[in-house]
């Protein structure tokens, strides 16, 4: 049987007329959560933005720590932390601090950041995101690994610098990379990190997935004994029909998309025959699962189940679907969806 993890991932775009303070989406998305660990997802991914409410969580740590609090095992994790923006010491030590204080359940997801009002606002030049990436991702591996560091680089200096708290998981908590292209893959696979993708806003349709991963798999071979792991996120919505999760999704899905920011406008109907939402019965959003897999071998789905703010019944009823009648129609095609018990 194959097995892929399931797990979540929230944008947390918001909309104030929809009739709730921020305060009060930020305790419907920790409900939400705590219902997703009672079915056994394995993880959470919480997106960083900053300035608009696009995404509302600027600081994912504070957040996560949240989460912490209110979960016992669900592994929890930024989706990503823009480590462009910040000073690598502090990242280093936010999420050792939250590695310590979930009993090591962090996943750190890290990326360069591609919205270009984040890097007007933070006074970082686009044109140099890889090379502090690369500077700063550095930095807090070594950091987190419990190293004391003397730093003279092109993007940060430092002089025999340590951090006071080291993360429960050795050497440091896993780490993905978000990439929107397939010449990021391979270098991601030739460093040998985990790999993270959103196919919405990457792709045009599905099938263009498979260079991308392939191009991931290629720079593995290059590191000898390397597991790692691929994640992709696809908006969901299971209803008992196609055409009711249609009519269903339809007031969500379009407020989502018409927030997005520099993403390619696509019409309802191109979205839906691009087979990048998981979308229709139990039946439908397990083929789709099944397709994936075929072009890809994933070993994890993150469903981004919650967005343009889904009411929460809403939402915990679509939870619920997946663990029981998506995953059994999944189980008759071969694949299992691989929730904790």
């Amino acid at each position: 049987m194959i097995k892929i993890k399931p797990e979540l991932f929230w944008v947390m775009d918001y909309y104030p007329d929809q009739g709730l303070s921020k305060g009060e989406y930020y305790d419907q998305v920790a409900r939400e959560i705590e219902i997703a660990e009672k079915l056994g997802f394995r993880g959470v991914w919480i997106a960083e933005h900053h300035f608009i409410d696009y995404g509302i969580v600027p600081n994912s740590p504070i957040y996560l720590s949240h989460i912490a609090t209110r979960t016992k095992s669900i592994r929890i994790g930024p989706a990503v932390s823009t480590i462009v923006f910040r000073n690598p010491i502090q990242v280093a030590e936010d999420y050792s601090l939250l590695d310590v204080l979930s009993n090591g359940r962090v996943n750190l997801a890290v990326g360069s950041g591609y919205l270009k009002h984040e890097f007007a606002g933070f006074n970082v030049s686009q044109e140099y995101k890889r090379e502090i990436f690369d500077e700063a991702l550095d930095i807090i591996l070594k950091l987190m690994k419990g190293e004391k560091i003397t730093v003279n680089g092109k993007y940060f200096k430092f002089d025999n610098i340590g951090i006071n708290v080291l993360p429960v998981q050795k050497p440091h908590p896993p780490i993905w990379i978000a990439v929107l292209r397939a010449e990021a893959a391979y270098h991601v696979g030739k460093k040998g990190f985990n790999l993270m993708m959103i196919p919405y806003a990457t792709i045009d349709k599905i099938d263009d997935i498979k260079p991308v991963i392939d191009s991931y798999r290629e720079g593995l071979k290059e590191v000898k004994g390397s597991l790692p792991e691929i994640s992709l996120a696809f908006h969901a919505h299971v209803s008992s029909t196609f055409h009711s999760a249609v009519e269903e999704n339809k007031e969500y899905i379009h407020r989502y998309v018409f927030s997005r920011l520099y993403a390619k406008r696509r019409t309802l109907d191109e979205l839906y025959n691009s087979g990048l939402l998981l979308l229709g019965s139990p039946e439908d959003v397990a083929n789709q699962i099944c397709k994936i897999w075929k072009l890809t071998e994933v070993n994890r789905i993150m469903f981004l189940v919650d967005y343009g703010m889904k009411p929460f019944n809403l939402v915990a009823e679509i939870l619920t679907d997946i663990r029981e009648k998506v995953n059994q129609k999944l189980e008759r095609k071969g694949i299992e969806l691989d929730f904790a018990e």
